[in-house]
């Protein structure tokens, strides 16, 4: 049975909803506003990143998923009501987490849930994740402008690699060779650039032109073409991996709903795009880069995410506190969840 895993930031809860009938069977409260969710490898587990406000601490809290109970919680470090990232190894049996107040990366042991190493990187590190063989933990540095390499042997940063101004997100490419950049910018001024990383050198190789203030990325399975959402041009760049040159440049929305999320289906046909301040999700086709549905959801799209199996697509609502399930085949939607309010982050059990 998977399960999906919603945090709900201003209910302070977690829905955990039945992917087959598209019901929450468990509400799990935790102690703050929930943010990230992740998942083990072996589904067994679930860890919510969460900030005290009182304290402006991060702390984490473990979920069984099979008794829907909190069986531990880990004191991370200083939060600030900065985004933060939480990522496990391939084999699961570590998580990185950000802590962007306190500029470090939490190692925890998932055996015994507690902090391991703390790892110092660059300022207001946002996002984490590991190149496929889990040997690196490639870090965003939004304040700084850099991404830290970080060795996950010895738990130490090994490279510190300069990208563009404001970089929020990043994704590698299947086989781990090369990571793509969004470098968003600031609000008075906005970037237009990807940075190409060889994973090897820990360099920049080429900088991809793309559209204003770019805020995600994502590549299609197959590795060949990566997906930008630009923000301030309410489009989304194609960008050829092979060549790094963008090949399309996608319209998805006007100016007033900007995109602001993507996801790109398991078997790499479709892509999703979400609006954190709009009603619709547009659906793009990867063989013709075109607008092929827009679909009506809530408003104000937290998330857009791929059942595993592909079927559905799940969106995140923030205004009606719901979860559109998208049947993907027709493109409709076919429920709509009532989880908790502000529903931010969703994460999917294997299996």
């Amino acid at each position: 049975m998977v399960l999906a895993y919603v945090s709900n930031s201003q209910s302070q809860t977690i829905s955990i909803i039945d992917t087959a009938t598209h019901a929450v069977i468990a509400t799990v409260s935790v102690e703050g506003p929930p943010d990230t969710i992740a998942i083990t490898p072996d589904g067994k587990l679930a860890y919510v990143l969460f900030a005290d406000d009182a304290s402006d601490m991060a702390f984490v809290s473990v979920i069984d998923v099979k008794t829907h109970s909190v069986i531990a919680t880990v004191p991370l470090g200083i939060d600030l009501n900065f985004v933060n990232g939480i990522t496990f190894t391939t084999n699961g049996k570590l998580a990185y987490a950000t802590n962007a107040g306190s500029n470090n990366i939490s190692v925890i042991d998932t055996k015994t849930h507690s902090v391991i190493a703390t790892v110092n990187v660059g300022g207001r590190p946002v996002f984490v994740d590991f190149t496929p063989d889990g040997k690196l933990a490639y870090v965003v540095n939004r304040g700084s402008n850099n991404i830290s390499v970080i060795d996950t042997k010895t738990h130490s940063v090994i490279a510190t690699v300069p990208v563009g101004s404001v970089p929020v997100a990043f994704v590698f490419t299947p086989d781990g060779k090369l990571a793509y950049v969004a470098n968003e910018g600031s609000f008075d001024n906005p970037s237009n650039t990807v940075s190409v990383i060889d994973t090897k050198t820990h360099s920049v190789i080429t900088t991809v032109r793309v559209g204003n203030e770019p805020c995600d990325v994502k590549i299609t399975p197959d590795g060949k073409l990566a997906y930008v959402v630009n923000t301030s041009d309410a489009s989304v760049s194609v960008v050829d991996v092979k060549t790094n040159i963008t090949i399309s440049t996608v319209f998805v929305s006007s100016g007033s709903t900007p995109p602001t999320g993507i996801t790109i289906s398991p078997d790499g046909k479709l892509v999703y795009i979400n609006s954190s301040t709009g009603d619709a999700v547009t659906v793009i086709d990867t063989k013709t880069h075109a607008v092929v549905a827009t679909v009506q959801v809530g408003n104000n799209q937290l998330f857009s995410e791929f059942t595993p199996d592909g079927k559905f697509a799940c969106v995140g609502n923030v205004v009606e506190g719901t979860v559109s399930v998208i049947d993907v085949k027709t493109h409709s939607v076919i429920a709509t969840i009532d989880v908790g309010d502000r529903p931010l982050v969703i994460a999917f059990t294997p299996y």
